[in-house]
């Protein structure tokens, strides 16, 4: 993609058909704080345009879940904003909806979601923000501000940094889309960023450090939010620079960048070994931040499920992992997962922030990482839990909310409304995902489906690499029976079913077929229209 995003939005089927002066969210004069929203009387066209353009989910059993998951688009793209020349940004970006600042962390899981946009919002273009402001050395903010696009914090303050999630979510993009345009470009501004904070945010010891703000759970009782120490080693910062290496060396693969690739998957290696090594409690079957002498930081946050995600934990760390999940008394709270756990003493069953809050992107770390370890069912169950809390919040409230109280079906306090930003990637990303359970690999051409309920569910108006397809499976009698598919496509592809055990791939052909597999039996049989 060209530095100019308009060139690439602008061959797009909805900004053909659509007037930005008509559908655009703000009209911007200086910050955010003087933009005016699009009028009340443009919102039904608005919302007609989002969903045709964006893939339709079937889920006839469901209808509060569509509707919320149409609202989050709505939602998402009223909360975009247009670059000026005082900040530098490029020219239509997602914003987190949090403040006149963007955060790495929060525009990183906001992609998670708009990555299925197809054009009716603007996607990958909005990290250029962060890209454009790269210092010489490699470093890059964590937040930089809207009025005029400098860094929030100076490079030696301890929330400069924060998640370094990008070689994530421009490989999922990757991955989703096809599309390979960025990573020429990206490959080296990333590369030279993970370099920095390895050089300026590792200890001897080979742990990385940052502050409770960097980490993002602001008041959590494991650290200080505007300092460096405690604790001195950090589980999750560990996990999120081998995260980040892991997907560096999968983009610098597909630019035939080998020294890259090589070099990030022994930075990958190191840490595997060092967290497992010094981090990981064989007694306490959990991972613990480290104290200056080694020792053991007893803090149960959801900060130790990290490793997960990172390719870290094998699979003795992730079976006792899941263990502290599944527990009633610790992560396995009426909305699941409390970001700390219920037995410690400072745990509030409203949320208090990072005091047991379910946050959406903390969810979705933990999804992520479960699916990484091959738990792909507890990783669902995660999410139907929290699909269903969010969805009952949704109906008597109207919308999406920042976090969520652990002990009941509703918002944390405190909480804000509106917060399309990240908090949509349970409605959108996750129902896709994890709850129908498709899951595009357009460069491989194809779509892994783990099909993990007897309701009718599939997808409709999928973008898959350039062409439209749609898949749907009927309901059935239980999840051992059969499944009748009806797929559409004007392409060929392979379509991977699994149900957690087994595993069936269909050859799709071009044309509307219809199918019936019986994943138990391995078969396959083709019906007639």
């Amino acid at each position: 993609m060209a530095d100019d995003d308009s060139a690439s939005l602008n061959r797009r089927q909805f900004l053909q058909s659509a007037s930005l002066a008509a559908l655009g969210p703000y009209a911007l004069t200086g910050d955010s704080d003087t933009a005016s929203r699009t009028s009340s009387d443009d919102l039904p066209a608005l919302r007609a345009k989002l969903l045709d353009t964006v893939p339709e989910p079937v889920i006839p059993e469901r209808p509060e879940l569509k509707e919320m998951y149409e609202t989050c688009w709505v939602i998402g793209y009223q909360q975009t904003h247009y670059g000026t020349p005082e900040n530098g940004f490029v020219r239509w970006y997602i914003d987190e909806a949090f403040d006149n600042r963007l955060f790495q962390w929060d525009l990183c899981f906001a992609l998670a979601w708009a990555k299925y946009g197809q054009g009716a919002l603007p996607g990958m273009e909005s990290l250029d923000n962060f890209y454009r402001k790269q210092h010489g050395d490699g470093a890059i903010a964590g937040v930089i501000k809207e009025l005029d696009g400098s860094d929030d914090q100076p490079k030696d303050a301890p929330w400069f940094t924060r998640n370094n999630l990008f070689s994530w979510i421009e490989y999922e993009y990757y991955r989703t889309t096809g599309d390979a345009s960025r990573l020429e470009r990206v490959v080296p501004v990333l590369r030279d960023y993970a370099r920095w904070v390895k050089e300026n945010r590792r200890h001897e010891n080979g742990h990385y450090y940052w502050s409770g703000w960097s980490s993002g759970m602001d008041n959590s009782p494991r650290s200080v939010a505007d300092e460096f120490y405690p604790p001195y080693s950090w589980v999750d910062y560990d996990a999120n620079e081998a995260l980040a290496a892991y997907y560096l060396a999968e983009m610098a693969d597909v630019t035939g960048d080998t020294a890259v690739a090589q070099e990030f998957r022994n930075l990958h290696a190191d840490l595997k070994k060092l967290v497992n090594r010094e981090m990981w409690s064989e007694a306490d079957q959990f991972y613990w931040d480290l104290d200056k002498d080694g020792s053991f930081l007893k803090e149960k946050t959801v900060a130790s499920f990290w490793p997960m995600w990172g390719r870290i934990a094998d699979k003795k760390h992730a079976d006792g992992l899941v263990q502290h999940l599944n527990n009633e008394e610790e992560f396995n709270r009426p909305h699941r997962v409390p970001t700390l756990s219920a037995d410690h003493p400072e745990y509030d069953p409203e949320g208090d922030y990072w005091r047991g809050s379910v946050w959406a992107p903390t969810n979705h770390m933990i999804v992520k990482g479960l699916t990484a370890c091959g738990r792909y069912e507890l990783a669902r169950t995660i999410v139907e839990n929290h699909l269903e809390n969010v969805s009952t919040v949704f109906q008597e409230t109207g919308t999406v909310w920042e976090n969520y109280a652990p002990e009941s079906a509703s918002p944390g306090e405190p909480a804000s409304p509106d917060f399309v930003g990240w908090s949509a990637d349970g409605p959108i990303a996750q129902l896709i995902e994890y709850y129908i359970g498709i899951r595009p690999d357009v460069p491989s051409n194809r779509i892994d489906w783990m099909l993990l309920t007897d309701e009718k569910v599939g997808v409709r108006n999928l973008d898959f690499g350039g062409v439209t397809i749609h898949l749907v499976a009927e309901g059935r009698v239980s999840t051992e029976a059969p499944i009748d598919l009806t797929l559409r496509t004007p392409r060929s592809f392979t379509l991977c079913l699994q149900d957690g055990e087994n595993t069936v791939e269909v050859d799709v052909e071009p044309s509307k077929q219809a199918y019936r597999v019986d994943l138990r039996a391995g078969t396959v049989q083709r019906k007639r229209e």
